[in-house]
């Protein structure tokens, strides 16, 4: 039987006079077991968090976020995949990365991090585990995580 918790967030780093927040909510994916009748079975990292990182910008550029999540034993790299709208057009735009310990920001055995810019906007975003060289993973059961950048 699976389980789903909801999870509600809301972080903030400060780094600048003028505090900023972002508001998360989101679902947490269940943990799966590795082996089922003898057979392995990929699992999801439990959460996903996602904060705004609070820094002085260049004005026009866009704010910074960090997204953090716990290793998942055997995986050999990560798929962050996200869609948002912003105004004023409102238009659905996405974006995915690969996450590897080559571009992320932190690769712990315990933890992992990826910091990029993102639009402000409500934003939603997905992560899977992968496996070996074909990219094993299960994409039925993402992780997800959404939030407001503003």
């Amino acid at each position: 039987m699976m389980v789903r918790a909801c999870v509600l967030v809301a972080m903030v780093v400060a780094t600048s006079a003028a505090p900023r927040r972002l508001v998360l909510r989101g679902t947490a994916a269940p943990d799966t077991v590795h082996t089922f009748r003898g057979r392995f079975v990929p699992r999801n990292p439990p959460r996903l968090r996602a904060l705004q990182l609070l820094e002085r910008r260049v004005p026009g550029s866009s704010p910074r976020v960090r997204f953090e999540w716990d290793q998942v034993t055997g995986a050999t790299e990560y798929l962050l995949s996200g869609q948002w709208t912003s105004g004023p057009s409102w238009a659905m735009q996405s974006r995915e990365f690969r996450v590897t310990q080559r571009v992320a920001t932190s690769w712990q055995p315990d933890r992992v991090s990826f910091d990029i810019s993102l639009p402000e906007g409500s934003h939603s975003w997905r992560l899977v585990a992968l496996f070996g060289p074909r990219d094993v993973g299960d994409f039925e059961s993402p992780t997800p995580v959404s939030f407001d950048v503003r």
